[in-house]
């Protein structure tokens, strides 16, 4: 229950992450409503083929577009692009539609003989499906050359971007970068002072209550906070066992509320901007940027304070040394702030259309501030090694434990961030000032990237890991089967594994991103099959699709395992079923179960029976060849389960091999030999050849006990001593009643047979062999003997010589 909850807690918490990356990502126009009717569904088409060639015109010129030209004309591409995609999804159900109502008046036999109404009909709705057909592959050809487009603005982007890193500015040890600052610096800083006093004057025309009001929610929520931190480690060590998973999950969870504090009071400090209308354009941009920007520094702060743990070193997730942690533990907070700080100067000086001598100061100076911090943080992780200890005299050198240096990736991270920033430096004070950003830019984006991925594959792998070590548990406390243990455990490790896989490979993706691309309208356009889809033949997949089909298949096999056991431990024993067949009765539901369930999820995807047709012809073709003995016993068992000419608990005999039926498969039939070994016998074999089933309709089992007495025996004597022992046996049955036959009397004595009845006959041989027992001391305590067989041997005639010779060779040694 424990993991449980830490993995419910850790699966809002991801939710919750990827709410504020979409809240807080810049988000195209919303496009307007696609038409239903096929004339304004056509014009809305032609407008966006319009906007699509207008723009793919300005791109094809090249001349005179700045970078923010570009942006704006990636607005209206990915604008274009959701609408395009948007009409063609709400389009396809209405062609789906109208093709199916065109197959209802079916193929024409007779166009003479068709009744006008009919004919008039049919003709509407062909020319509608060819209308619509037409508009959904038109807006399909709007979102490729979209894509195109959009490719084409990144590329120019990054060639202007790599154009402003190749230019040398003037250097910060220059004193004309230091003239031309204080010429325009004035002028930029009135300037983000009227936007500061339109900013505080829509605060100040706020009704008093309301500043109050947002007052004591952000005292609130700051109470809220400091609860939250200081009680989330006891929750962690109160509802999760001492293992790897109590730290992963206080890390993601500590990350999480770290980056909510800042961004909630920045949220809610924005909305108060909005209390009196909407700002302008670009000052929305701004605030809605600034707020981001405080949730990406209380990101970079708790991430920090995760991987350090300076307080608590058994918290701890990499293997860092105490001592590099407690010297570093200011670094997140100060590196956290000073992201924050940078990423909104950065949207300021676009709002107030800066000078470039203001962008290169402001620049240089968060550049080499960043800088700074990463090579404090290089320096202090290359001399963080745990000295070794003193030798005190007496010590023995060989007993002496050898301190670890730490890890070799701990040891190649300091060299690394070296050697970068010292390029970074040198290209500083070339005047590279645009470079020297980027090399700072880049090393935070990449460590972010996989310091976020490495927590993550963390918290799965200890999700996946406790709960293989809560199945294990319930496996020796007997809760569990080893079927139930072994099932779960493949299904943890292959779901572990495969979200793993997809983290790793989604930071690779992240880590290789272009130089100068943004990675949101980045992953907007490489993930925009996640909308669009793609074609499988003439089937139309989409990853909406393939995950409701995934959904479906999960939650059908544990229904469909859940009504198997409702269908045999409740229904079937309320019917008058006998219980060796409930299993194979529950198996049989279980059958149509996962065949419906298949049947659905296949349908979920878009892909009809009908167009399953080369499926089935190939299946034919495969059980002509290989298949064909499988569904003969697959059928074999259908029947078997159906006629019910064997069940589980039957004595049979096949083929010279008597045993039990212990269990019917949907090939094969399980029966178990009176040596405790199991034949393994196809369901064929039952339907096609003789079987003899010895309890079939649970038939009664026939004793006979057959002896010889002397010739001169009492026979009615010797008839009353076996009733009286047959009649005093409990497990012989009084109805049909035990008799005792005289078969016959010659050479050999007399023959008796004594016949009795028992209820099963699997308890004939043991009743035949007590029955014989008392049957012989009852014989002997009266005194009659059994019959001794004479043998009588008969030897050829030898030869005279041999007589003479050797004398008589039956008594010759």
């Amino acid at each position: 229950m424990r993991a449980f909850r830490c993995s419910r807690l850790c699966a809002f918490l991801a939710l919750w992450l990827l709410a504020v990356v979409l809240a807080v990502t810049p988000i195209p126009a919303a496009a307007e409503t696609a038409a239903w009717t096929p004339a304004q569904a056509s014009e809305s088409l032609n407008e966006l083929r319009d906007t699509l060639q207008t723009v793919q015109q300005r791109l094809q010129k090249k001349d005179g577009l700045g970078d923010s030209d570009l942006v704006a004309l990636r607005n209206q591409l990915l604008a274009a692009q959701e609408q395009a995609q948007e009409m063609s999804v709400r389009l396809e159900p209405e062609l789906l539609s109208v093709t199916a109502r065109l197959n209802q008046l079916g193929p024409v036999d007779d166009p003479a003989g068709e009744s006008d109404d009919i004919a008039r009909q049919r003709a509407q709705l062909q020319q509608s499906v060819t209308e619509l057909d037409g508009m959904i592959k038109l807006a399909r050809l709007i979102g490729v050359e979209t894509t195109q487009g959009l490719d084409l603005v990144s590329k120019q982007r990054r060639a202007i971007f790599q154009a402003e890193l190749g230019l040398q500015s003037q250097s910060v040890l220059t004193p004309r970068f230091w003239s031309n600052v204080s010429r325009d610096l004035p002028g930029d800083l009135a300037r983000v002072d009227r936007m500061r006093k339109d900013l505080a004057q829509r605060l100040l025309d706020l009704p008093t209550y309301v500043l109050w009001s947002a007052a004591g929610l952000a005292l609130v929520w700051l109470g809220l906070a400091v609860w939250a931190v200081r009680g989330l480690e006891r929750f962690t060590i109160s509802h999760t066992k001492p293992s790897r998973l109590r730290r992963s999950f206080y890390a993601a969870a500590l990350i999480v509320l770290y980056s909510l504090v800042p961004g909630v009071l920045a949220s809610l400090a924005a909305g108060l901007f909005y209390w009196n209308g909407n700002l302008a354009p670009d000052l929305s941009s701004f605030v809605s940027k600034s707020v981001f920007a405080l949730y990406l520094g209380g990101f970079v702060t708790g991430m920090g304070r995760v991987l350090l743990s300076a307080q608590r070193p058994s918290w701890r997730l990499p293997p860092i040394p105490s001592n590099v942690a407690l010297k570093l533990a200011w670094l997140p907070l100060a590196l956290g702030v000073m992201v924050a700080l940078t990423w909104m100067s950065q949207q300021l000086l676009g709002l107030v259309n800066a000078t470039l001598s203001t962008t290169l100061l402001v620049n240089s100076f968060n550049t080499l501030t960043l800088s700074i911090f990463i090579a404090i943080a290089a320096w202090n992780l290359s001399q963080g090694r745990e000295k070794p200890p003193v030798p005190q005299e007496g010590d023995d050198p060989q007993k002496t434990v050898p301190v670890q240096q730490g890890s070799t990736w701990l040891r190649a991270i300091p060299i690394t961030l070296g050697v970068v920033i010292g390029l970074g430096m040198i290209a500083f004070l070339l005047g590279y000032i645009a470079l020297s950003s980027l090399i700072v830019q880049e090393v935070l984006w990449l460590s972010l990237v996989i310091c976020t991925c490495y927590v993550l594959v963390a918290l799965i792998a200890d999700i996946g890991q406790s709960l293989l070590l809560q199945f294990k548990e319930k496996r020796a406390s007997n809760e569990w089967t080893s079927a139930q243990v072994r099932g779960s455990s493949q299904i943890v490790i292959v779901l572990s594994g495969a979200l793993r896989l997809c983290l790793i490979i989604m930071a690779v993706t992240l880590v290789l991103l272009p130089f100068g691309e943004d990675p949101t309208q980045w992953l907007q356009r490489r993930l925009g099959f996640l909308v669009t889809g793609f074609s499988l033949g003439q089937v139309q997949l989409k990853p909406s699709s393939v995950l409701l089909a995934g959904m479906i298949l999960v939650l059908g096999v544990l229904f469909v395992k859940a009504l198997q056991r409702w269908v045999a431990n409740q229904l079937l024993p309320a019917t008058r079923i006998d219980p060796g067949m409930r299993v194979s009765t529950a198996n049989l539901f279980s059958y149509v179960g996962y065949f419906v369930v298949v049947a659905t999820a296949i349908s979920s995807l878009g892909i009809g029976l009908e167009r399953m047709a080369w499926v089935i012809s190939a299946l034919s073709v495969g059980i002509g060849f290989g298949l064909q003995a499988v569904v003969q016993n697959f059928v074999s068992g259908l029947i078997l389960l159906a006629e019910r000419p064997i069940k589980i608990g039957d004595w049979v005999s096949l083929n010279g091999v008597e045993g039990n039926v212990r269990k019917i498969n949907a090939r094969a039939t399980e029966i178990e030999m009176f040596d405790r070994s199991t034949l393994i016998v196809p369901n064929s074999e039952f339907i096609t050849k003789t079987v003899r089933n010895v309890t079939l309709s649970n038939p009664l089992g026939v004793v006979k006990v057959k002896i010889n007495m002397p010739i001169d025996t009492d026979a009615k004597r010797v008839r009353s001593i076996m009733l009286e022992v047959m009649q005093n046996y409990s497990d012989v049955l009084a109805d049909p009643a035990p008799e005792v036959t005289l078969d016959g009397f010659d050479a050999n004595g007399l023959q008796f047979t004594a016949t009795c009845y028992v209820s099963s006959p699997r308890v004939s041989g043991r009743v035949r062999s007590v029955l014989m027992f008392d049957i012989l001391d009852g014989l002997r305590k009266e005194g009659l003997a059994l019959h001794h067989t004479q043998t009588m041997t008969v030897l050829p005639t030898l030869p005279v010589a041999s007589q003479t010779e050797g004398g008589n060779p039956l008594f010759n040694n």
